[in-house]
Order: structure tokens, then C-alpha cells, then sequence
């Protein structure tokens, strides 16, 4: 069987995974970890509210949540492995997170636009926060969209057996 040749795109996408998932991996067990002390925060019984229901409720929410990000790090990780291999599993699983992460951008800005401008008064840094939000929106946008045509790419396809 002949040795297929890695592309460097596919090798620079792959290191931006794992770096992806390191971060996710540290973030979910960080959630976590401060799920669990919020939860099993002592009661104190000199205050006249009784405020451990809430910070237990929080606690549940901050864990889940890290336990998402935790499973999602995890899932990076295999995707890694899978783009340098050259998986065609992995091509796929990247195309679709990578048309998932563009619906996210786009519905993000356009939301985090209309409410950052009803929120806003009519100063200046409040329409340079708009514009911002915007112009980072279009950004993610922009490299997601590069990805995704480097990886439709015939070379790119070929090595990973999607030819």
C-alpha cells in the first residue's frame, strides 16, 4: 500500500484541533471542579436567606456544562488523530463542526448585534463594540469558510479517500 502525503493545511487544521481541545478539555474539568465547591458550599445558618438551593442549582448547571465541554475536548482529541491519518471519518465530522460553527457565527452576530444596539446608548464605544462584534463575527466566518473550501480541495479530498 503506497504512503499517502499529509498537506500541510490538513496538518496546520489538525493542530488547531488539538489545541481546540486542550482548551475545552481544561475548561470543562475547571467547570466542573467549581460545579462540585459551589454545590457542596456549607450552609450558614446565621444568614436569614437561605441561599444553598441556588448555589446548589448553579453548582449542577457549571458542572454539566464542563462535563459537555469535557466530552466535546475529548472528541477533538479523536478527530486530531484522525486528520493526520488521514480518516475519512474525520473530514466529515470537520465539515459538518465547521458548517455548525459558521451557523453559530452567523446567528451570533446578527443577534449579538441587535442586542448590544437595544442595549446601547447612542455613545461612541457602544457603536465601536457594535461594529467589532460585527467585524469578528465576519472574521470567524471567513476562516471557517477557508477551511471548509481548502478541505473540498482534490488533493485534500484525496488523501483523506473522499475522491
Amino acid at each position: 500500500m503506497e504512503k499517502k502525503h499529509r498537506p500541510l493545511g490538513v496538518t496546520i487544521i489538525a493542530i488547531l484541533t488539538i489545541i481546540s481541545g486542550i482548551l475545552l478539555i481544561l475548561g470543562g474539568i475547571s467547570l466542573i471542579a467549581v460545579g462540585t465547591l459551589i454545590s457542596v458550599t456549607p450552609v450558614d445558618t446565621t444568614a436569614t436567606t437561605n441561599s444553598q438551593p441556588v448555589a446548589q442549582f448553579f453548582g449542577v448547571i457549571s458542572a454539566a456544562i464542563g462535563s459537555v465541554l469535557l466530552a466535546i475536548g475529548i472528541g477533538y482529541l479523536v478527530m486530531f488523530l484522525g486528520l493526520l491519518k488521514g480518516r475519512g471519518w474525520a473530514w466529515t465530522i470537520t465539515i459538518i463542526l465547521l458548517l455548525i460553527g459558521i451557523a453559530i457565527q452567523i446567528i451570533s452576530t446578527a443577534t449579538g448585534a441587535v442586542f448590544n444596539a437595544s442595549l446601547s446608548s447612542s455613545s461612541n464605544n457602544a457603536a465601536n463594540s457594535i461594529i467589532s462584534g460585527i467585524v469578528g463575527g465576519i472574521i470567524g466566518i471567513a476562516i471557517n469558510g477557508v477551511i471548509l473550501y481548502y478541505l473540498y480541495r482534490p488533493h485534500v479530498k484525496a488523501y483523506f479517500g473522499k475522491v
